[in-house]
């Protein structure tokens, strides 16, 4: 995945930026000089790198496969002013990995693809700042997988 953008800066000097995401890692080249970059989270692709040009000030943004550069505090693609990504918080991790391995545990594949499903939707709300939809989700879903467990071990007692 390849990204690139032109920005000029106050002296009218034109400079590239690429950033590009592979098998080496992902990498944020400035004008031909290669800055490597890590994710804040080991769940979901997240950094903020800033880059400095004389007379702008830059901001490269991932969270996922969503890539947006910052110039000045705005976002060149919707001109929507820049915010610095969060951290996600602990206990989203947490509740996350309870979901998916749990319900692995408590009722199989089934029990997987919930939480994974539940897990996704509770990554997605974090990050659109909602954190009261993030609780209820992965707390209903982990609920789900309880009563799924109840329902499928109450069949096969009565086989």
């Amino acid at each position: 995945m390849t990204k690139n953008w032109s920005v000029t800066d106050s002296m009218g000097n034109v400079h590239q930026i690429v950033f590009t995401k592979g098998f080496g890692g992902a990498k944020c080249i400035v004008d031909g000089d290669t800055y490597k970059m890590k994710s804040k989270n080991w769940v979901i692709w997240m950094a903020d790198h800033q880059i400095s040009i004389p007379g702008a000030e830059c901001n490269l943004v991932v969270i996922g496969n969503k890539v947006r550069l910052a110039v000045n505090g705005t976002y060149l693609e919707d001109g929507t002013p820049y915010e610095p990504i969060r951290n996600i918080p602990a206990w989203v991790n947490v509740l996350a990995a309870i979901d998916a391995f749990g319900g692995y545990f408590l009722c199989g594949i089934l029990g997987l693809a919930i939480g994974v499903v539940a897990s996704l939707l509770g990554y997605k709300m974090i990050l659109s700042k909602k954190t009261g939809a993030t609780a209820a989700i992965l707390i209903v879903a982990l609920v789900l997988e309880i009563i799924v467990m109840f329902v499928v071990s109450t069949l096969l007692a009565s086989i």
